[in-house]
């Protein structure tokens, strides 16, 4: 155990002992020696009584960003409450299904604001986690998915449909080979948090590695900024990474107990510029022509349209909610080159495809404070989603004899059905205070893949349409019926809080109902059904008024996909034939987590480690057996063992002057049935981001550098992996408020144009497996985006 000793702020300038106390904040964690730490905050404090009237926290306000307290994520309002109510820190509300500091909880969460958002112009999902290390979003390249699209988020090195992906608590579709769950544009969101763990006690199945939620905008979050019964705001943003422009005008209005609020925005787009990515393949050269090198992704156009649209009324003791809520991205590209025409007999320079991504949701709330002896709080929540994302396209293929016009179609979508019911109850049981959240989750999803090629022939003038193509599995209906029981119980004056939880989880498979399926013989599907106890145990205890610690054991469960359960094809475009796997077991997890947290009168920080152990994870498809390397399933991996570090920090080392800092290092082995141990792959190394940010009060202008170092990756499950290499990214951003009503962002992205790979890419190695995977997915284009520019604005009246 390495020993901190620091020294005497004199004899430190103050932007080092800013940066002192980052460093001393995070080994005096690892080391156990706070008072060390309190030292320097309790200078730091003293210091802040002599800072001018100038300093944003010259009243003793902690410096953090405030988000304003929507009625979501509060009680009803039995009268009007202040406007511009704010708190000193972040809030969770999906953490513990309730309002929460982030620093009350036993998870490590982070919140970005709708303020975050705007001011960094956040172009999309991947944008939305580039300062949050551990996770990421992967882009699909691949001839397959040929649109450049965005995949999933990754939390703790598990992501695809690992992750719960929540609006306002609905749920967002599974992710489908080749296929997308980026069915969100955040540019409209009162905030986003990012739940790092299992939570499957409070939000059931898929919430293995943690939840993503986004929580749209109130009326209130507009009403605020005046003293009129109405609002409205015009939103700008430019993205030179992708050509990017959006626009979104939103207004509010409230009468009496009704408020209602209406969106609508609209996104073009081209595909992202990779700049720093090479022509000529790298370290894997190309087999592309000439005039489309390895360095680029398909020409693309792209429009998206988001609607929102809310009635909130809050009649004494009750507030309802009306939510509608509409999303739409279409992307056309043209897929210039086939990397398989040459080994299939035809020529094709041009293949225009399309995709249609389409997300719809209708959600009726009710909150009731009920403020009985038994009931403290009664809410129900019942929501209708349909989502679907279709592909096509019409490809013209000559051959020496004939033309054939080739028109592959690929549609999977999902409808869910949800219901949710929470009961809050508040008693004691001395000297014991509880808070009892407990109730009902669950929901009807019927899935539909509708997968079938068009194909027409000049010399016969045939069209002939075959059917169950791709990765073909039959419509599925899924349900729910999960109960979950959580009690928030408060010993030693409140200074011990201790939260054991459980839920009772079902669900049921039934492929039964799909009378054209057409199965591989011998592999019909079958209805699956399942049940499990999951448990929870949290721990926040203060220490003294700046420092807490906090410690937690979690369970997760994920259960197999309707596609890894059922998928059945015979494709010769793939090279094989793909089983279905009806004996698949759910995934499951156990996750354990400690840290400490301080907060003090000029900053905040929270340093954490945590082990996640992963049972029965889920991978394919690939071939399992080298007697038959043509037969690909899905199947369980025997174990996955995650180890990690988590820190951020905030300090106001002068006055109206901030440094920032967020570290993440993961570490991973898994072992396959009788084989021994090998790195996981998932697992990302050391990443780091510091910042600095500068408050110009006199011009309303506040200036913010961001530099992210990713450490080199050194291990991978596959000696011959391609092990990107260390970085250093730096970004800076300036927000302008000429007026109280105006306000202009922008920023400038990887300021040294630096070329590199994230050191969360996995999947490639070094020496390609073939020509034609070369050309179908190159390496190139996993580059990350070279130097880019942003620009916003937002108007309000």
């Amino acid at each position: 155990m390495s020993v901190l000793v620091c020294v005497s702020s004199k004899h430190f300038t103050l932007y080092r002992r800013g940066l002192a106390l980052l460093i001393c904040g995070t080994l005096a964690t690892v080391s156990g020696t706070p008072p060390a730490l309190a030292q320097v905050a309790s200078q730091d404090a003293q210091a802040t009584e002599n800072t001018s009237s100038n300093s944003s926290s010259s009243q003793g306000a902690v410096a953090l960003e405030p988000i304003t307290v929507s009625p979501q994520a509060s009680p009803p309002k039995v009268s009007k409450a202040p406007r511009r109510a704010v708190v000193s820190e972040p809030i969770t509300v999906t953490s513990e299904r309730g309002w929460h500091p982030v620093s009350e909880v036993p998870q490590n969460v982070t919140v970005l604001s709708g303020e975050d958002i705007d001011k960094r112009a956040v172009r999309d999902i991947d944008d939305l986690l580039r300062y949050v290390p551990g996770t990421r979003v992967d882009r699909e390249t691949s001839l397959n998915n040929p649109f450049g699209q965005l995949g999933s988020f990754q939390i703790r090195g598990v992501g695809g449909n690992r992750v719960q992906i929540l609006v306002d608590g609905s749920r967002i579709q599974e992710q489908t080979i080749y296929g997308s769950r980026d069915f969100v544009d955040p540019f409209n969101m009162q905030a986003v948090e990012i739940v790092r763990g299992p939570s499957s006690v409070l939000w059931g199945a898929d919430a293995l590695g943690g939840v993503v939620a986004f929580r749209t905008r109130d009326p209130e979050d507009l009403l605020a900024f005046g003293d009129k019964p109405w609002a409205a705001d015009i939103k700008l943003a430019y993205d030179s990474f992708d050509k990017s422009f959006r626009k979104q005008i939103t207004a509010a209005a409230e009468s009496g107990d009704f408020q209602v609020l209406a969106s609508l925005g609209h996104l073009s787009a081209r595909e992202p510029r990779l700049r720093n990515a090479r022509a000529d393949g790298g370290i894997w050269g190309c087999t592309r022509p000439s005039f489309f090198g390895c360095d680029k992704l398909f020409s693309a156009d792209t429009e998206a349209v988001n609607g929102l649209a809310k009635i909130i009324w809050t009649p004494e003791n009750h507030e309802f909610r009306l939510t509608g809520e509409f999303f739409n991205r279409n992307t056309g590209v043209d897929q210039v080159w086939d990397a398989f025409a040459a080994m299939s007999g035809y020529s094709s320079l041009s293949y225009p495809r399309e995709l249609d991504m389409e997300r719809m949701r209708f959600t009726l709330e009710h909150t009731w404070a009920v403020k009985s002896p038994l009931i403290d709080e009664f809410k129900w929540q019942l929501s209708y989603s349909p989502q679907n994302r279709d592909t096509s396209g019409t490809q013209t293929r000559r051959f020496a004899a004939r033309t054939d016009l080739y028109s592959p179609i690929r549609n999977y979508g999902e409808t869910f059905l949800e219901a949710d019911v929470q009961i809050t109850s508040r008693f004691n049981t001395w000297p014991i205070s509880h808070k009892l959240v407990y109730g009902f989750d669950g929901d009807i999803m019927q899935s539909a893949y509708d997968g079938y090629n068009v194909v027409h022939r000049s010399d016969t003038g045939l069209t002939t349409i075959v059917t169950n193509q791709g990765y073909n599995f039959p419509e599925v209906e899924t349900s729910r019926a999960d109960f979950y029981i959580q009690d928030e119980m408060k010993f030693l004056d409140g200074r011990l809080t201790v939260t054991p939880g459980l839920r009772y989880a079902t669900y049921r498979i039934d492929p039964t109902g799909d009378t054209g399926y057409k199965p591989l013989p011998g592999n019909e599907p079958q209805t699956t059904s399942k049940s499990t106890l999951i448990k929870k145990l949290g721990m926040v205890y203060e220490l003294n008024s700046s420092y807490s610690v906090y410690a937690s054991y979690g369970e997760g469960f994920k259960m197999p996909t309707s596609q890894q359960l059922f998928v059945s094809a015979n494709d010769p475009f793939i090279g094989g034939i793909v089983l279905p796997n009806p004996s698949l077991k759910p995934e499951s997890v156990k996750n354990y987590e400690a840290g400490i947290r301080g907060r003090f009168a000029r900053g905040s920080f929270s340093a954490g480690i945590f082990y996640a152990d992963y049972q029965d994870f889920i991978r394919g498809p690939m071939a399992l057996n080298p007697a038959t390397p043509n037969v690909w399933t899905y199947d369980n991996v025997e174990n996955v063992e995650l180890w990690g570090i988590e820190f951020s920090g905030e300090y106001e080392f002068y006055a109206t002057w901030w440094a920032t800092a967020a570290v993440s290092y993961q570490y991973g082995v898994q072992a396959l049935t009788g084989a021994s141990e090998t790195p996981f792959d998932g697992a990302v190394p050391l990443t780091t981001t510091l910042g600095v940010r500068h408050l110009m009060q006199e011009w309303n202008l506040e200036a913010e550098v961001l530099a992210t170092f990713g450490s080199k990756v050194t291990r991978r499950s596959n000696p011959d992996a391609f092990l990107p290499s260390g970085y250093a990214v730096f970004d800076g951003y300036l927000s302008w408020k000429p007026r109280s009503e105006i306000e202009i962002n922008a920023g400038v992205l990887n300021i040294f144009d630096t070329r590199y790979f994230p050191n969360s890419l996995y999947g490639y190695l070094n020496t390609p497996v073939s020509a034609s995977t070369i050309g179908a997915n190159p390496l190139e284009v996993q580059t990350a985006p070279g130097r880019t520019f942003k620009l916003g604005s937002t108007f309000r009246f």
